[in-house]
Parts: C-alpha cells; structure tokens; sequence
C-alpha cells in the first residue's frame, strides 16, 4: 500500500485558541496581543500613580509591572474543542488525499461561508455607557456618545463606520471580507445596552490567586441572558446554524447545536490593556474565552439555547481589537511571546500579522489592523476554505542552482499567487533500535496529533482457538491525556496491557503512561508484548487502525510497534516486521530506523509581499516598509515564546536589516525587515536604512545581540533576490536559487526585436531547459523558420503575430508570442523638370519658329520620362 499524505499540519493548532499554555486553573486570559503601552502610561500618569516628569526607566518599570499578568501562564482550551479537532482533522484527511493542491485552491475558491454574531452591550450601575467620564484625550476613539447604533457600524457596516474626526473607517465586516478574498461574511445584530448587577470593579477586579479578572463569566451570563429575553425563538435560531464542535459526531458542521455560535461584548469601560480608564486593574481585560466549561456552557433561562464561547472588548474599541479576538474565536493562537518572563523583547511577527502587534496598526491605533500572518492564513483556508490565500508551493529540490524567477503579488491580492511556500525536509535526531531488524513503525511526536497506521487481515473462522494480534510495542505517552488504541472496523479493542478509560476524555481500551511501568518490559527501550483477541471477528476480513491521539500541552516520544502478527496457535496469518515498505497505510504514523523527525524542524519558509495597500495600508502609519517578506514557520514548536526559546518559534519574519535599532524592542528592530530593492524610509535611532534585497541562508539572521528579536536558520543552500518591484509593491520579481540542486531550472523563453520597415530582427532568450534546444518560429504570414534568432522581411505592411516554440532534449516546450509592426518604403513625389519658354529670334518666320518650339517641348517631355523610369 502507498502512504497517504496527511492534512497539513497548520490545522492542528486549533485548541490554542489564547495561544500555548499549561494545564492552568480555569481563569480567564488577559490577551497580551492588544496591549497599548502607550495608553497605559497615559492612565498611570492621569491616575497618579506615576509622576508626569518622572524618568524613562522609572516609567517603563511602571508599565512592565502594569502589564506583568497578561504574561501568566493561560488556560487550556475547553476539552470539547480539543476532540471536535480531532474528529475534523480525521475527516480532513481522506477529502485532501483526495485532490491536488490546484484542485483544492480551485474548489475552495467557491466555499463562502457566512457567521452571525450576537453582540451585547452592557454597562454597570456606577459606570453607565452614557455617563463614563471620558474626555477626548483620553482615547483615539472618543466620541460624545456611544450608542448601539456606533457598535452595529464598527462591527458590520458594509461601507465603514464614522471615526472620531468624521473620516470613514472600514469596519469588522470590512476587514473579514478582505482578508478571506470576499469569501467569509461577518455579520450579526447589536443588542443593549444592558446593565450588570453589580458595579464594575465587581467584575473585573483581579483575582488574589490568579490576577485574573474575578467574575467575568458572572458578566457574560447576565449580559446574554438580558439580551436573549426579548428575542423570539426564531430570532435566537438564527444565531445557532453552526456545529463548531460536532457534538452528534455526524461530521456536518453547519447544523444547530444548541448554543449560539458567536457572542461578543462589550463593555463600559476602557480596557484593563489600555490602562484601564478610572477603573486601572479593576478593568476588564480584553479576551477570548469561555463559561460553564464542565457542561459546554451555561443554558440560558426561558430558552433552549447555552452560551459558550465569547469575546469581551471595551466602551472604545477599535476594529483592530475587535478582528483580534474573533481571531481566537475562529481558532488562532496568539502570534507573541506569551510568557510571564520579566526580560522579554518580543516575538520576531510584531505588526506584520493581527494576531500579535497588528491590532494597532493605523494612524489611529488599531483602526487599520494589518493583515494574518501566513501561518493564519494556512490555518483559516484549510478551516474555511474560500480565498484566504493563494500559495504557489516550490519544492527545494525542484529550485535549481542557476535560479528560477517567480513573480509575486501583494498579500492583500487573493486573485493570483500571494504566497510561496517552500518545504523544508526535517532534521533526524538519534532514536531507539527497532527491536529486531532494520525498521520500526513510529507514531510520531507532537500536541493536537490524530495519527493512525492501517491495514487489512483476512481471518479464519475458528471455533475454539483463539485469534491473537500481537506487536511489540515501546512508549513513552503523556498518562491520560494521550494514547494508543487498536481500533476494528472503527471500534476500539481491549488488549493485554490497555486501560479501559481515563476519567479525561470518551476514550476506551487506551495505551498510556510508559511501558517501562510494566514489569514484563524488555530491555532498556522497555519492549512490551501486546496482544488483543480478535475471535469474535472470526471469518472475516477486518480492518485494523492503530492509532495515537495527542491533546495540546505536554507529551512524550510516543509509541514505536516491531512484529506484528495475527496467529491461531502457532499458525500465523499476518506477519508485518516493517522490514518490507509499503505492508500498511500512513496517517501521520511513519517506517523508521534508528532515526526519527524531529519534531522541532517540521518547517518551511513562506514568502509574501507587503505593501502599504488594502488592509495593509495601516502599517506605513506605523513606519513599517514596505516589501518581501520572508517568514519561517516551525510547527515543533506550540508558542512564540521567544523569551524561552529564543531564535525558535511558531512563525516570525526573517529580518532583512540585522543592523539592529538601539536596545529596542523586537517589534521595532523587525520595521525594516522586508527584503526590498528601494532604501528604507526614515526612522529615528536605525542609522542603518540601506536597501537588502538577498536573502541568504547562509548569513546569520539570529540577531546574537538581541537573540530573542532573530530566527536560526538551517543552512541548505537557499537564496531568494528581490529583481524588481512594481512602485506600490503591488507586485515583485524573485529569483529563487538553490546551491545545493541538482534541479534544471525550468525553460523560459522570451523574445526581443527591432524593426526596419519590413525587416525584422529577433532575438531569442532562453534561460533554463535541458540540453539542445530546437526552435519553431511562426512569423503570422505563412512563414516560418528554425533558427535561433532569425531576420525576415515580409512582403507588406501591416501588424503580425510572430510565435516562437523552443523545445529542449527532454521534449520540454516553451512558447513566446509578440506582435510586430511592419511598414513599407516611403517613395517620394516626383515633381516634372519645368523647361523654360523658347523665344524666337525676330526676323525668323512664324512658321520655322513654331516647329522649333515643338522640337524642343517634345525632347524635353521625353527626358522628363526617362528621370521616370530610372526612379
């Protein structure tokens, strides 16, 4: 059997939803991602909490310790999403083995979907929306009113919403229908304003324990439960059409599940990120999260329906905030260093990407959030499909030495290429010995994994013997959270050695733990015989899936399976000791040796062009230069928690200019990372504005300086030139080039010509192609030619269709086609010679002067005839 190339594996970063974390208390989150330092140092001075004239450190000190909550440890995703993942990814795969790359960009490119937001607004007894003590300074987006009316435009405007001084701003609708290609639709209805019953410190005063915000959830059940009352059943219908989470396991998506299916509130406040207004640290902080996880949510009195999921935003939110936390809600993680480390300069994506800095991007801050990050936007086209992205993959392999050119288009154009994706092959660490032979079957490493490896066994009909499936097995599996099953024909199977549930999640007839906790283990790699009965599936033929399912936080090596084999007695009916390739089916699961992948270097590069156009015109605000962006996303790693793993992580940009900008932060020090043939603009601090157009993957981008703002590179041999870039970097021209390639670069022909009324000059360019090459010429009036740079003169004027057909020793054509203009010799006017009067002399006579005259007319006539015809 061939192997089965799995889903990708962008889509199992799903359950991070606030980005990576471990197995925390259930609080809520404090989104780092939407910190606004400088608002915050506004309120500490307003407050009085720091001094208006006090020292750069001092406030700095004041700000680092403002914020230090938003970098404690965040909680996991609900459970339920966790498996919903899981079951979607199995689904994903059979349908992606099914077409190709083209196929899927060109199906997909048809999905639209469409969600329906319930929003709610909600204000508290001593801070009502309308009597909020807000004053124009206070924040960018200060109006003299905030009714539901502003929060209905902001969200769902199909024109865009009025912004602080009058100007058009676009909305969230706007921005969603823009970076999806004008495939997904956000829309809802606006509900409120309500009021909580309590006061607003009540709510969002930090927990002792956590320094979380106390009662939020409390909020959102008041809120939502006020806004639902009034509703008519048909009117609350709408907003549950989807299945997020598959919870009748029927594999359809978009059917009712009894809990609405996107909720977002707003409160009164400013938000705890922005310094909180009045409140300071008794403010909400902005997020995404959940109530009631241990039942799926909190059912709403008087209705059928639960609440569940919801984002939270303040009195003043921009779009960008906004478009961030739904961001979560369709299943991003957070694109910055989530840690709570004190020394942290930040993640290397910065405003390049909405899920980390982007939020704020605009001359008002975060009213033109910049677009996803490639990884987001991998991630969202395989969860939605639709236009999200349009990516070209190029093998390395395929990239020759010479250098093959590919032209790019801006990110924020979703009609042709606007993203290049080039694999890169893993790095194999040093793994145990099969345990007899060669080769072993591994399952894999990694969180969020659904492998499985398959095969089908033709089964005696037996009475009294059994039929007994044994394997060796070794492993080391996170206890509980993850496993191993053997499953038939879909159903899971006890074993000698399983557990029959885990009190975490449905699983049955689970292997977990270590199998150096069994007694009967073999060796130093701890080998263990597993046996399961297969009797009562006598006299059929069955198919046999061994799986192993990992959840999002923390795991082990896995399970590695030797000597495989069905018996009755002694006689033996399958027997698989992975020596011979292709005995069984791969989903994620792999054949090895004494080496495996590892799982830090699952990565690839991809390439984008920024400009300053579309959603991305809020980024030139911010003074970051436009260009080509080259990115290194490493699905090893769950964070980009650089302050732990510094020049590693999840996705960031390879930054062009490693000249770094005083001590700044890592969002500052990227500003000129985009590789760009045009010099970059001017920023105070950087002295270093010169134009990087090469990307080498030899030079050193880990910023040793500055480690936690760089990326470590494999050296393969890979180099990327920006050749050319259209004025408004709407498009550039790269050359590709691998020095390690045995690859031909791929035939490209061109042609050039000059004219001279009816002669025309070609000339061939070819670069590229294999060997000796053939040309074919068709000059569009029934010529033709097989030289390599041909002259023809055509018989008369007029406009051609010359095409030329090159053809290399493999039998790889390329065709050139141009028009060219011919015109015919200009001939001048002849003007006839004028002979000047013969006067007769006076005493001839009348008759001799007038045959004279006619002599000499007639020869003159006859010269001028002559001049006629040698011209």
């Amino acid at each position: 059997m061939r192997s089965a190339k799995g889903v990708t594996a962008f889509g199992l970063m799903l359950a991070l939803i606030s980005g990576a974390s471990i197995a925390a208390p259930n609080h809520t989150p404090a989104d780092a991602g939407v910190i606004n330092k400088d608002r915050i140092l506004y309120w500490l001075i307003k407050r009085g909490e720091v001094a208006a004239d006090a020292s750069d450190s001092v406030k700095q000190e004041a700000i680092e310790a403002y914020i230090h909550r938003a970098t404690l440890a965040q909680p996991k995703a609900p459970r339920i999403e966790v498996e919903a993942e899981h079951a979607r990814l199995q689904r994903a795969k059979s349908s992606q083995m099914m077409r190709s790359p083209a196929q899927r960009l060109l199906v997909d490119a048809d999905v639209k979907k469409t969600v329906k937001v319930l929003t709610v607004l909600v204000d508290f007894p001593d801070l009502k929306h309308d009597n909020n003590g807000l004053s124009a300074g206070d924040t960018a987006m200060y109006y003299p009113s905030y009714p539901s009316s502003h929060y209905k435009a902001l969200l769902f405007s199909t024109t865009g919403f009025n912004g602080p001084q009058g100007q058009t701003l676009d909305s969230a609708y706007q921005y969603y229908q823009a970076v999806s290609g004008q495939t997904f639709s956000f829309t809802g209805d606006v509900k409120g304003w309500y009021t909580a019953s309590q006061n607003a410190e009540y709510y969002g005063a930090n927990d002792p324990d956590t320094r979380s915000d106390s009662q939020v959830e409390q909020l959102v059940k008041e809120a939502v439960s006020q806004a639902v009352a009034n509703m008519s059943p048909a009117e609350l219908a709408s907003y549950d059409v989807e299945d997020q989470n598959d919870l009748n396991n029927n594999g359809n998506y978009n059917e009712p599940d009894g809990i609405i299916d996107h909720v977002m509130i707003f409160h009164s406040s400013i938000g705890e990120e922005a310094g909180g207004g009045a409140l300071g640290a008794s403010a909400i902080w902005s997020h995404r999260f959940f109530v009631d996880q241990a039942t799926n949510g909190y059912a709403l009195p008087g209705t059928d329906k639960k609440v569940f999921g919801y984002t939270i935003q303040p009195i003043d939110a921009a779009t960008g905030v906004c478009t961030h936390e739904f961001g979560h809600d369709l299943g991003l993680p957070d694109e910055y260093d989530t840690t709570e480390n004190d020394n942290k300069d930040g993640s290397p994506v910065g405003l390049w990407s909405l899920m980390s800095g982007g939020s704020w991007a605009g001359a008002i801050a975060g009213a033109q959030p910049s677009g996803f990050s490639p990884y987001a936007r991998s991630y969202l086209q395989e969860r939605y499909r639709g236009k999200w992205l349009n990516e070209r993959e190029i093998s390395l392999d395929s990239i020759p030495k010479s250098g093959m050119d590919v032209t790019l288009n801006e990110a924020v154009n979703h009609q042709a290429v606007n993203q290049i994706s080039i694999p890169l092959p893993p790095t194999p660490i040093p793994f145990k010995a099969p345990y007899q032979g060669s080769y072993q079957y591994y399952s894999g490493q990694g969180d969020m994994l659904n492998n499985s490896m398959n095969f089908n066994v033709t089964l005696p009909a037996v009475t009294t013997d059994k039929l007994i499936l044994s394997m060796k097995a070794s492993w080391s599996i996170e206890r509980d959270y993850d496993y191993m099953q053997v499953k038939v024909d879909g159903e899971a199977i006890a074993g000698n050695h399983t557990k029959f549930n885990n009190g975490v999640n449905s699983a049955r007839h689970i292997i977990t733990g270590e199998s150096s906790a069994i007694a009967q283990a073999e060796g130093n790699d701890a080998w263990v015989t597993l046996e399961y009965d297969l009797s009562a599936y006598s006299g059929k033929t069955i198919a046999v899936e061994i799986n192993y399912v990992t959840d999002d936080y923390t795991g082990g090596s896995g399970i590695t399976l030797d000597n495989i084999s069905v018996k009755q007695n002694t006689t033996e009916f399958y027997s698989d000791n992975a020596e011979v390739a292709d005995k069984v089916t791969f989903y994620g699961y792999s054949r090895i040796k004494d080496s495996r992948p590892d799982p830090k270097s699952q990565s690839r590069y991809i390439i984008q062009l920024r400009s300053h156009n579309g959603v991305d015109a809020g980024l030139q605000a911010k003074s970051f230069d436009p260009g080509v962006l080259v990115w290194l996303e490493n699905l090893g790693y769950r964070d980009n928690n650089v302050s732990e793993h510094a020049g590693h992580g999840l996705i960031g940009v390879i930054d062009a200019d490693q000249n770094l900008i005083g001590t700044r932060s890592t969002e500052v020090q990227i500003r000129d990372a985009a590789f760009s043939t045009v010099k970059q603009t001017f920023y105070a601090g950087d002295n270093n504005r010169d134009a990087v157009s090469l990307f080498d993957d030899s030079f050193d981008y880990s910023a040793p300086l500055q480690p936690q703002s760089g990326i470590v590179l494999q050296q393969l041999g890979l180099t990327m030139q920006v050749l050319s870039q259209a004025g408004n970097n709407s498009t550039a021209v790269i050359r590709l080039a691998n020095a390690n390639s045995d690859a031909v670069a791929p035939l490209k022909v061109s042609v050039t010509n000059t004219v001279n009324q009816l002669v025309v000059n070609f000339t061939t360019n070819i670069n590229g192609g294999m060997g000796a090459l053939t040309y074919a010429w068709d000059f569009g009036d029934g010529t033709t030619s097989t030289a390599a740079s041909p002259t023809h003169t055509y018989a008369k004027a007029g406009t051609y269709t010359v095409t030329l057909t090159v053809t290399d020793a493999k039998n790889t054509k390329d065709i050139s086609s141009l028009a060219v203009t011919v015109t015919a010799p200009v001939t001048p006017p002849v003007t006839p010679p004028v002979t000047p009067p013969v006067t007769p002399p006076a005493n001839e006579s009348s008759g001799g002067g007038s045959l004279g005259w006619l002599s000499l007319a007639f020869l003159g006539l006859l010269t001028w005839r002559r001049q006629l015809n040698i011209r």
